[in-house]
């Protein structure tokens, strides 16, 4: 799938070669976003997981309304949607011999699993929605590998074959053009770890060899226009080998480089987030003169590991507002890396369980609960939604995204700042944090000039300082008469997310 320029490799290496010094400007309080500064020329966006119901039996009235309120103010421009491919495959026939050409069996979308994936696809397409859509894994469990496909994984030929059929009976027959991409198994480099509780013995070959086959799969069926997801891997290290055996002979089959990243509070507070992209981005560009801008670079899931339970598979730490400042400064330090979209891991905590003793406890990384049973406490918004819903509607597909030499950890690695210019260049406004334990005063001045726009709305997100409104959703601090081209002096408390922007957000 053949992509716009969004990522300005030149503007990039200028950062990373001021970051070194953090020199441009003598006063660094003076912060200026000229078109020199400029990171990214056509910003994708950011989105949520937001997938498939595993039991909407535990949703009820009040939890379908919940569900779309808030997917309305989120605004995603994306989604991440996982599904179990035995949810809608069944009547598996082997015939009795190796050929796993003549395997068998019947599709069934007529299940709860069906409906919801209908109502969820038409939100999307009705709201313009771009979808990434795929399995977590081939057919089967460790325990009952009824389909015979764990050697195989995603090479599995039925693989490509099952993967075709929905997704022309969802394309094509059901309209869904809101699907862009397909996603070839969930973290394909974790599936290929010796002694994981998911070791299903994959290999970087095997998942190549997967991706090859569907792509013959989805051209064969007039899907050209769907995208591979190139990678979906997790953490730096799995994420940098797959990245490279991509640039080295898998550039023609897959739509980006993508990846999952669910990082320490270590990297996003001192800023290493942004060093370390920098590295991979030097590394991979060498491979694919087209990285960056052929094939973007997406984050397909993200949160925080501090704070993880592993027996629950949650995050203890998810209704603090510090949560939602860090996944903020990790956006910011993505953008300015060139990174092309950030989606969010996750949007709701109904959506997926962990079953412990038959008993099913749901995953709390979400934004909030939509389940039926849980307190009310839960089925509130939690903080990073609103922080969250800042960054979305303000970060418009099609946005140019500019950095500065302040952002260097020699000037201060307690503060990250960007400037954002809408595609039309009629707003924009600035994203900032402070994480430091001292206020901080600062000037913001946007070189490219706005038209049109002559308000500016404040939001500080910070312990005390969120302000909602009735409805529960954020609202601006305060609003200014003025330009962004004209300049804006302001203190950013201590460990506090800053929005300027031209709209009401």
């Amino acid at each position: 799938m053949k992509t716009r320029q969004r990522f300005i490799l030149g503007g990039l290496l200028t950062a990373m070669a001021l970051s070194g010094c953090g020199s441009k400007s003598a006063n660094t309080n003076d912060i200026t976003f000229s078109d020199s500064d400029l990171i990214q020329s056509s910003y994708g966006g950011l989105g949520v997981e937001w997938g498939v119901y595993e039991d909407t039996d535990k949703l009820d009235e009040s939890s379908w309304e919940r569900i779309y309120a808030n997917i309305k103010r989120l605004a995603p421009v994306r989604i991440r949607c996982m599904i179990n491919y035995d949810w809608f495959v069944e009547n598996f026939d082997s015939k009795g011999d190796s050929d796993k050409t003549n395997d068998t069996w019947d599709y069934n979308f007529a299940n709860k699993w069906g409906d919801n994936l209908n109502l969820l696809l038409k939100y999307c397409q009705a709201n313009n929605i771009q979808v990434a859509f795929g399995s977590w894994n081939v057919v089967g469990t460790l325990s009952d590998d009824v389909w015979n496909m764990m050697d195989e994984c995603t090479a599995d030929v039925r693989w490509a074959k099952m993967s075709a059929f929905i997704m022309d009976y969802l394309v094509h027959k059901q309209g869904f053009t809101c699907i862009r991409w397909f996603v070839n198994g969930n973290e394909p480099n974790y599936l290929g770890v010796k002694g994981s509780s998911k070791n299903y013995n994959n290999t970087f070959e095997k998942w190549a060899q997967g991706v090859k086959n569907v792509r013959a799969a989805l051209d064969e069926k007039g899907l050209s226009s769907i995208g591979i997801v190139g990678g979906d891997t997790t953490g730096f290290d799995g994420t940098t080998s797959y990245w490279e055996g991509i640039g080295k002979g898998l550039t023609k089959e897959v739509a980006d480089y993508g990846a999952h990243l669910y990082l320490s509070n270590y990297y996003i507070d001192g800023g290493y987030v942004l060093e370390n992209i920098n590295t991979l981005n030097k590394d991979i560009h060498a491979l694919d003169a087209g990285y960056g801008t052929e094939r973007p670079l997406d984050i397909w899931e993200s949160g925080l590991l501090d704070g993880k339970d592993a027996e629950t598979d949650g995050n203890k730490l998810i209704k603090t507002v510090t949560y939602g400042i860090r996944m903020a400064d990790f956006t910011i330090q993505t953008a300015l890396a060139g990174v092309n979209s950030v989606t969010y891991w996750d949007f709701d905590d109904g959506m997926n369980f962990m079953y412990t003793s038959g008993t099913a406890v749901a995953k709390k990384w979400g934004m909030f609960s939509s389940l039926a049973s849980d307190q009310a406490f839960d089925q509130e918004l939690r903080p990073w939604f609103h922080s969250s819903c800042l960054l979305t509607r303000l970060m418009r597909p099609g946005s140019k995204i500019y950095g500065s030499a302040v952002n260097s950890r020699s000037v201060n690695p307690d503060f990250r700042c960007l400037g954002v210019v809408n595609a039309s260049g009629t707003g924009g406004g600035y994203v900032a944090v402070n994480r430091g334990a001292d206020t901080l005063t600062k000037r913001f001045v946007m070189g490219p000039s706005i038209t049109g726009a002559d308000k500016l709305y404040v939001y500080r997100f910070g312990e005390g300082m969120i302000r909602l409104g009735s409805d529960g959703f954020i609202q601006p601090n305060y609003t200014i008469e003025g330009s962004l081209n004209k300049g804006l002096s302001i203190d950013i408390p201590a460990n506090t997310l800053l929005i300027v922007s031209t709209e009401a957000l």
